[in-house]
């Protein structure tokens, strides 16, 4: 085990029995944080450059979005993971625009180019349907990663007008984020429902975190309608988001769901592997 992972479950694990409130605070602040954007790699820089570039503002926040290819093609909306950005689709943007679509992006907030503190899921499904509104028909498909697929399953769901669903390493319910992350601390099991409160209050100023607003981002119990075709791709060595949480999605989705599992290609390097990117334009085309 990682010494500094060893030592957070240590304090956390005292935290938990001699301080509650202060351990779950702790946890909280912890878990809405992002870190330092992550910066454009040298590899998909050239395509980073080339898009078409915009901004929209959601809560005094600038939103960075992007566009590739032809701009009366249709479109495909792509949504990224945590502690990522859009750049890091830059293989999957060359595959789509090559198949000749519009690929349409966005630094969620507190990552990329975008402004902002505090990334969730509400927040991009907001994002996804200002996005939305500003396209002149409904999208050719939503492709996303991570994070973000669950954001984008839940946007699809609920009415963003997409027919074809692509999710890699997908997650499927937002509790499963809670429950890796506590775990993953140490946080003592009793606390979790605390640990719930503690965050949810640090997102007060939100007007649509509501509390219990988190349920609604669950796949399983609220699956994706059956005219949407989805397609989930998962390496089953991921070590970030277990492949088990593709198949629960494809279990919930038994006549409109697909699943691809690779090898090999772990949490990110999935995003550029060419047969992946040949099986998700299949998909959208």
């Amino acid at each position: 085990m990682d010494p500094r992972l060893a030592a957070v479950r240590g304090v956390f694990g005292v935290l938990g029995r001699t301080a509650p409130a202060l351990a779950t605070a702790l946890a909280a602040r912890a878990f809405l944080h992002v870190g330092r954007p992550a910066p454009v790699r040298v590899a998909d820089r050239p395509v980073h450059e080339e898009a078409r570039r915009g901004v929209l503002t959601r809560g005094g926040d600038e939103v960075a979005t992007y566009a590739w290819g032809d701009p009366d093609a249709p479109a495909v909306l792509l949504v990224h993971g945590w502690q990522s950005r859009a750049s890091a689709f830059g293989s999957l943007v060359t595959a789509v625009t090559g198949a000749g679509l519009r690929a349409v992006a966005y630094d969620a907030p507190a990552h990329g180019d975008s402004g902002g503190h505090v990334r969730t899921a509400l927040g991009d499904v907001e994002i996804i349907s200002r996005l939305t509104d500003a396209e002149p028909g409904p999208w050719a498909g939503v492709v996303s990663h991570s994070f973000g697929s669950l954001a984008a399953g839940v946007a699809v769901r609920d009415g963003v007008p997409a027919d074809r669903l692509a999710g890699i390493a997908s997650i499927a319910a937002f509790r499963f984020t809670e429950d890796l992350f506590v775990r993953e601390i140490g946080l003592p099991r009793a606390l979790r429902a605390r640990f719930t409160r503690a965050w949810e209050r640090r997102l007060q100023d939100d007007p649509a975190a509501t509390p219990g607003a988190a349920d609604r981002f669950d796949l399983l119990a609220r699956p994706l309608p059956e005219r949407v075709r989805a397609l989930w791709l998962h390496d089953v060595g991921d070590r970030m988001v277990p492949q088990s949480q593709s198949a629960l999605l494809l279990g919930a989705h038994p006549h409109n769901g697909e699943l691809v599992t690779t090898t090999g290609l772990g949490h990110s390097k999935i995003l550029g592997d060419a047969a992946v990117l040949t099986r998700v334009v299949d998909h959208l085309t």
